[in-house]
């Protein structure tokens, strides 16, 4: 698929993916670098925000990867209550010209309702959820804020509806019992088992994910210093990011970027 027929179904589908942000506190916002077999390939932007006055998490993510061989985007908007029970679903893919997907679904008392529209079929949800589910976008956030917390040497069964489904799918999150030294930040070393091939991540006490990896794929992501080292080579149309997450991100609001 060519960048133009990408822009046009960001900018056809996504409207309904910008967000208000007079009353939201972004919590962290930064740009990573995606490679495969340490090849640049593209990048990714991920932005999680509270809302003071609706109390309400929202994490919305743009990635692009169109080096080597790739031409790939996808995009989401998971947000939750402040029990970070799920609210909404928003969701985009686009791979090609015959292979694309929307999702637009909302959950209330138990029930995922909306719709889904792959490769131009239009399929209408309306299913019964588990209690306990969350956003898969969430989890380390749900961690953060348990009785036990993020902390090494735990592990967590859990259920959770992946963004790309959406489905109720089981996982398996285990922290290693050490801490991992990177420069000068300490970082929980965590293997999650969910929706496909084990993948670890590095990530801050806070939640945060400095970077994830598949050995499966060999694609590393990894939260880099500016927006510029992400996107090297990698145009992006117009107007895109403003759809998106209703302004540019800055990538700002990080470990990597200190407040001043």
């Amino acid at each position: 698929m060519n960048s133009s027929f990408i822009a046009k179904i960001i900018f056809s589908s996504f409207c309904f993916l910008m967000v208000s942000t007079a009353n939201a506190e972004v919590i962290f916002e930064g740009y990573y670098k995606v490679t495969q077999f340490k090849k640049h390939i593209g990048f990714l932007v991920l932005r999680h925000e509270l809302d003071a006055k609706t109390k309400l998490f929202k994490t919305t993510s743009f990635s692009k990867l169109a080096k080597n061989g790739f031409n790939m985007t996808e995009s989401y908007q998971a947000v939750s209550d402040s029990t970070l029970a799920p609210v909404s679903l928003n969701y985009l893919a686009a791979s090609d010209m015959s292979k694309t997907k929307t999702i637009d679904v909302n959950f209330k008392k138990n029930m995922m309702i909306g719709t889904a529209v792959e490769n131009g079929k239009k399929i209408k949800i309306n299913e019964k959820i588990p209690k306990d589910v969350f956003l898969s976008s969430a989890l380390y956030y749900l961690m953060l804020n348990s009785k036990t917390g993020l902390k090494t040497d735990s592990k967590l069964d859990f259920s959770a509806i992946t963004e790309e489904g959406p489905v109720v799918m089981s996982g398996l999150v285990s922290i290693e019992p050490k801490m991992v030294t990177q420069g000068s930040l300490q970082l929980l070393k965590v293997k999650t088992k969910f929706a496909g091939p084990e993948y670890e991540n590095l990530i801050t006490q806070k939640g945060e994910v400095i970077s994830a990896s598949t050995s499966a794929t060999g694609i590393e992501t990894e939260l880099v210093k500016s927006s510029d080292e992400a996107t090297e080579g990698i145009k992006v149309a117009s107007g895109t990011f403003e759809k998106i997450f209703g302004d540019i991100p800055a990538g700002k609001t990080n470990v990597y970027q200190p407040k001043k």
